[in-house]
């Protein structure tokens, strides 16, 4: 016989049955989500600050290693280690490779020099810098500061190789004029990231993002009306929530409501010391509690209902309704707190076929769902954390999508393999301390990764004091071979300007000898269920191998099938025939020449 529903056995029993049971269910759901949705609030817009003020360090950062490296290479024509010619072609050679710096400018104002350095296809221009910024650059090495609207600059103090660096004890006054790199930094692009910050993480709604200088200038602003880059925003009421005298070179994050035009808002700020910069986001709480508000208004008006509807027959159904209901609550309460094992609908309730049925199999579902969807977050955390340090981001984004499975098995594809290996750090290893060496293989190797990736290569392996690399697989590249090579090149020019700084830490120059070959692999899953690794198998590895292994110091040897694949793009010098261990026959041989 079909059961009634819960709405027909409320009327017929003068809506008694679940009327009290329901003010009561609503208002511990109330109590039990108040504190959720609040302490949710909290952290979703702590991690958006976070997020925020991440994304402006990052931008100043990465302008300042490019003009802190530009600054390096003309330091060493300062100390006559290079030709000022040669510094200017290597400074556009390294502008040339970068994303975010268009342009340069080397400013020595003592004797009257100002030379504006930028790339072939670029009209850009850098202003020159304020006294400030080059007295700032002075006293720390690098000098940053917000000269206009959305424009920040960054200096960074030329010094002549072997004088002092930034940090040291007592720098010694440099022999000639002083001399400076200076780099525009980009801010604008902050107002960009605040939009994808702000849709990605709550779809734009009724949200508002600002990042501000010391001076409560807005640097860059998302959704708040009437600012814009330059405009003064110190009577924002978001400021009150501050101490009174907090600074913001002072690490403070803060979480508090206030008031703004009659409105209450519910927001935080975090100070950025690292730039002397602000963050701060805040929201109308209408809309950040907006599930709070509605399930109190709704649980109100249901519980005055029952209050006056069905007092004299609570006693008799209240038993009856209450059970499914606390239940139901308990539950609620469990899948809050994430405690998937010990959630238990029972099948008794999922059997019904009224609406405490309906919920009971809502709930199921929806706890089914959440931690499914937990678990799948997690697996793609730890996939992204583990592929990251070995493949470039646009190759893990494409793994974990699901374009190219991580399943045992492989495939034939063709490919470029790089080896590159320190030549005699055996024996200087067994001379110097162990963990100087090793503190100089990971600069070594993290800079040595970070070119494969920029040439959007992936590292395969770390053997020893030698790295493997591969471009074409797992995603095909058509210019694979050229890419191998822009990133050997690459290598050689790093240890030029790095081994500067090693000789005089570690009292050690660094040579590589690399080693490129060309041609068709098996690449794919290799080992076990319990333990695979993605890698490359065949002869093209082999040869890749023999070659860096009879590579002289910081000599690059390249087979015949990567010189006819790329072409007359890089100077490759003929050096005849070679017997390679291991092979039976000749390789032809060839030498990259560097610029």
């Amino acid at each position: 016989m079909r059961e009634f529903s819960l709405k027909t056995k409320a009327i017929a029993l003068f809506t008694a049955m679940g009327l009290v049971p329901v003010a009561v269910a609503v208002t511990l759901l109330i109590d039990v989500n108040r504190r959720a949705v609040r302490t949710s609030e909290e952290r979703l817009q702590t991690a958006i600050l976070s997020e925020v003020a991440s994304a402006s360090i990052q931008l100043v950062r990465d302008v300042e290693s490019d003009a802190v490296a530009a600054a390096a290479i003309f330091g060493h024509a300062a100390g006559g280690a290079i030709r000022d010619e040669d510094a200017v072609a290597s400074v556009r050679a390294l502008v040339a490779t970068r994303g975010l710096v268009d342009a340069v400018r080397l400013e020595v104002p003592g004797a009257g020099i100002s030379t504006l350095i930028r790339k072939a296809s670029s009209d850009a221009d850098v202003p020159a810098a304020p006294a400030a910024l080059r007295q700032l650059a002075d006293e720390r090495g690098v000098g940053f500061g917000v000269v206009g609207p959305a424009r920040g600059l960054l200096v960074a103090r030329v010094r002549p190789a072997g004088d002092a660096g930034a940090g040291a004890a007592a720098p010694a006054p440099p022999a000639g004029p002083a001399g400076y790199v200076v780099a525009e930094v980009p801010l604008d692009m902050l107002g960009l990231d605040l939009e994808v910050i702000a849709g990605r993480r709550l779809g734009s709604r009724a949200v508002r993002l600002l990042i501000a200088g010391h001076d409560r200038q807005a640097i860059a602003a998302f959704g708040v009306p009437g600012v814009a880059p330059g405009s003064d925003v110190s009577s924002l009421p978001i400021w009150h929530n501050l101490p009174p005298g907090a600074g913001l070179n002072d690490r403070l994050s803060v979480l508090a409501p206030h008031d703004e035009g009659g409105q209450r808002m519910i927001g935080a700020i975090e100070t950025v010391p690292d730039l002397g910069w602000a963050v701060a986001i805040w929201r109308p709480e209408p809309e950040a509690f907006a599930a709070l508000d509605e399930m109190r208004r709704r649980g109100v008006a249901v519980a005055a209902g029952a209050l006056v509807l069905a007092l004299a027959l609570a006693l008799v159904t209240a038993r009856h309704v209450t059970r499914p209901i606390l239940h139901l609550v308990a539950q609620a309460r469990l899948i809050g707190a994430r405690r998937w094992r010990d959630i238990a609908l029972g099948d008794a309730l999922r059997g019904r076929r009224d609406e405490i049925g309906e919920l009971t199999t809502s709930l199921g579902r929806m706890a089914q769902d959440l931690e499914q969807g937990e678990a799948d977050i997690a697996r793609e955390a730890k996939l992204r954390g583990d592929l990251g340090r070995f493949m470039d981001r646009a190759v893990v984004d494409a793994i974990v999508r699901g374009e190219h499975p991580l399943a045992l098995g492989g495939k034939r594809a063709a490919v470029s393999v790089l080896f590159a290996d320190v030549v005699g750090f055996t024996p200087l290893a067994e001379s110097r301390d162990a963990e100087r060496m090793v503190a100089l293989l990971n600069e070594l190797f993290s800079m040595l990764t970070e070119i494969v990736f920029r040439h959007g290569g992936t590292v395969d392996k770390f053997i020893g004091d030698c790295v493997m690399a591969v471009w074409g697989a797992p995603i095909a590249q058509e210019d694979h071979a050229r890419r191998a090579l822009a990133a050997a090149e690459d290598m050689m020019r790093f240890l030029e300007t790095a081994n500067e700084e090693w000789r005089e830490r570690y009292d050690v120059e660094v040579r590589l000898g690399v080693g490129v070959n060309s041609g068709e692999a098996i690449v794919g899953n290799i080992g076990s269920d319990k333990r695979m690794e993605y890698t490359v198998i065949g002869d093209v590895v082999n040869v890749a191998s023999r070659l860096e292994a009879i590579a002289a110091p910081n000599q690059v040897l390249v087979s015949e099938a990567t010189r006819n694949l790329a072409g007359d793009a890089f100077p490759l010098r003929a050096l005849g025939e070679r017997n390679l261990t291991g092979r039976k026959t000749t390789t032809a041989v060839y030498a990259l020449d560097p610029d």
